[in-house]
């Protein structure tokens, strides 16, 4: 009877700290109850406490979590209005040279600084390209700022001009003697608008030298260097189009392109044919010569050769 009470009276308190234990720590007390359960002979000689065990099961056993609930996914792409065109990737078609982005990048910057620092006499240029007693107030003043303000903005033309031949000459296949499509091409353009502009400047000073009309000479060559100045302005989005537009829509692009240099060429021979009868010395006859030897002759052969390409 002692020894049933005896283990009895040990039952009840082992029982009791593992169940407080297992409410609040159940880890760390878990083998400090194994250990005194050991040390123990009565305990090993009785029946395993069922108690004790479901108080450890309780604690050894995680809590199942809910089961995973797969989520409907949705396809934004399968009524989308974009198609798909080709199945695998595409070479990269890289028509436009590396070196036309800097050359845009120039032109945009000596643009950029004429606005900056010469946006008076910038105003000025533009307002005297529709208003001809303007042209004839700058070139009588003569003016050194507007004067600079015109060579950048001539800078700028012989730059896009030349790339629009570029352009013209890949769309085209102009062999050029068997010139190469790079850098090289836009040089030789760069150059031969340089030159022919160069050229006709000093025939035009040295005939009005020479038949005393210098002031006539004087507002004429102002009013080339006027519409090239403008021309060259409006082909700057024709020519950047050109270059990034990865031969979308490049007839359309040449044709506008190619309506504003013939309105800007017959614009300027209106308004030489002006400025000729404002002078007493004009003759109709010396105007025909002049406009069939360095108007008219010039585009004449430059179609004649472009033809032969």
């Amino acid at each position: 009877m002692q020894d049933s009470s005896t283990a009895t009276h040990f039952d009840t308190s082992v029982i009791a700290p593992v169940t407080q234990v297992s409410d609040t720590a159940p880890v760390p007390k878990k083998k400090k109850i194994k250990k005194s359960l050991s040390s123990d002979s009565l305990v090993q000689a009785k029946a395993p406490d069922h108690s004790l065990q479901t108080s450890l099961v309780q604690v050894d056993t995680p809590v199942a979590s809910p089961p995973y609930e797969k989520t409907k996914q949705i396809n934004f792409f399968t009524t989308h209005e974009l198609k798909v065109v080709h199945q695998g990737p595409q070479s990269l078609n890289h028509k436009t040279p590396d070196w036309i982005f800097p050359v845009l990048l120039l032109v945009a910057a000596a643009f950029a600084w004429l606005r900056t620092y010469y946006q008076k006499y910038f105003i000025q240029i533009a307002s005297a390209f529709f208003n001809n007693n303007l042209t004839n107030q700058i070139v009588r003043d003569e003016n050194i700022l507007v004067q600079r303000a015109s060579m950048v903005l001539n800078l700028v033309f012989n730059l896009v001009a030349a790339l629009f031949l570029y352009f013209a000459s890949i769309h085209y296949s102009w062999s050029l003697g068997g010139m190469g499509t790079g850098f090289n091409r836009y040089i030789f353009f760069t150059l031969l608008v340089s030159a022919a502009y160069a050229m006709k400047f000093l025939i035009l000073k040295i005939s009005g030298y020479l038949f005393r009309l210098n002031r006539e000479m004087s507002t004429y060559l102002f009013n080339i260097f006027l519409v090239n100045n403008m021309l060259g302005m409006l082909l700057i989005p024709m020519v950047a189009l050109l270059a990034f537009s990865n031969g979308f829509r490049e007839s359309w692009i040449f044709g506008l392109s190619l309506f504003f240099i013939v309105a800007g060429f017959l614009y300027r021979i209106g308004r030489g044919i002006t400025i000729g009868f404002t002078s007493p010395a004009f003759s109709p006859y010396y105007l025909f010569l002049y406009l069939c030897a360095l108007e008219f002759a010039p585009i004449a052969v430059l179609v004649k050769i472009l033809s032969q390409q």
